[in-house]
């Protein structure tokens, strides 16, 4: 398996002074200004050469697409050809900032859309830390397993990956780590979560996406009214970017009594973040995204793992707000939730496979969801002012 973080933060890029700090594109033959962005296209440049063995005189940057077909619009980050005369597309690669999950279904669509356009055969999504690579055949992308080299792309020598099977998973299915790593690689679980609170992100993770029978007792523990079924939902961060992710979805009530569709997902890069979604007739974002390396607490003796959150809460470009106004904001509106001025989620008993009908896995849920409502009133009652 291709370490692309290691390949990427051992290219060493050399920078110059041409109206500001820049680089110099081997493609195209001029400066471009230094970006988060444009570095990884630079970085992706070399890896092809020095790694996949694409000749430089085969790779095209900034492929406008007006130029393959009249009408079309767009730029491609950049294009490997067949062949010198640039006339055959073999592979498209749309490259993003480090922090943009490639995975994110607004990034495939546009790489498939420039693949369609240029009729190429594979697309790559990179953006440092991920790198993902499909075959597109009859209308369906096929997830690559590896990244193949150039020759083998030349000559379809490729293999595809095997989908995780949908099934839930026995407590010692989850202890296993080739089961860890296999969630790991599917941007499940972070690389660098501690073992203890990845067995304990997994054992949730098989809860809401895999277990998908709930009765109505259960769903009343957990403070909802219907199970919505385990969907791919696409949300916005703080920071402007869209996250496309398996979500069990509910519906549920506000504080004033209207219906919303609240989520539950997870993602993980380097930490393990736990998202909580609401979705409503003026919103549809993740009201808390919980990183779990920081915000769990594991107990190596009793196996319990204490959950919570310090209140922290942003507006993307609007800004954040002091902790102590949410805390304060909890405390009034459910001083349950409030203890030693951190937010209390819940404690959970990990030795065991965790169940709907559990008392402590009810109790994280609907406090989980108390949390993502009252955080969305303070952020309305912020923005107000």
């Amino acid at each position: 398996m291709i370490n692309i973080k290691k390949i990427f933060k051992d290219i060493k890029l050399q920078k110059y002074k041409s109206g500001g700090s820049a680089y110099a594109d081997p493609v195209r033959n001029i400066f471009v200004q230094c970006t988060p962005e444009e570095e990884i296209r630079q970085k992706t440049i070399l890896f092809l050469q020095r790694d996949l063995g694409v000749p430089i005189e085969r790779i095209s940057v900034e492929e406008s697409m007006a130029h393959v077909k009249r009408g079309k619009r767009g730029r491609a980050d950049i294009v490997v050809y067949r062949d010198d005369k640039k006339k055959d597309a073999l592979l498209v690669i749309e490259c993003k900032a480090p922090e943009v999950d490639v995975s994110c279904y607004i990034v495939r669509e546009q790489a498939e859309g420039y693949l369609k356009i240029l009729d190429a055969d594979y697309y790559m999504l990179i953006n440092g830390h991920q790198i993902i690579m499909y075959k597109y055949n009859s209308g369906l992308a096929i997830e690559i397993e590896g990244i193949p080299s150039y020759r083998e792309l030349l000559n379809d020598k490729v293999e595809y990956a095997q989908a995780l099977p949908i099934k839930s998973y026995s407590y010692h299915d989850i202890l296993s780590k080739d089961l860890q790593r296999a969630f790991q690689k599917e941007n499940y679980l972070g690389d660098s979560t501690h073992h203890d609170i990845k067995l304990f992100a997994l054992n949730f993770l098989n809860l809401i996406l895999l277990k998908t029978s709930i009765n109505h007792d259960d769903l009343i523990g957990i403070g909802v009214s219907e199970d919505f079924g385990v969907k791919r939902t696409r949300f916005g961060n703080s920071a402007g970017y869209n996250y496309q992710e398996l979500t069990r979805l509910f519906i549920a009530k506000d504080n004033k009594n209207r219906d919303l569709i609240w989520g539950l997902s997870m993602i993980g890069y380097y930490n393990t973040q736990l998202n909580v979604s609401i979705t409503n007739k003026k919103n549809r974002h993740h009201s808390l995204q919980l990183d779990l390396d920081k915000f769990c607490e594991y107990n190596p003796v009793t196996n319990m793992v204490t959950v919570t959150h310090n209140g922290a809460l942003s507006f993307g470009r609007g800004g954040s707000m002091k902790r102590q106004v949410v805390i304060d904001y909890v405390k009034d509106k459910a001083p349950d939730l409030i203890r030693e001025n951190t937010v209390y989620l819940g404690c959970i008993d990990n030795s065991r496979l965790l169940e709907w009908e559990h008392s402590d896995v009810q109790n994280l849920i609907k406090n989980l969801l108390r949390y993502g409502i009252l955080r969305d009133e303070v952020r309305a009652k912020y923005k107000r002012k």
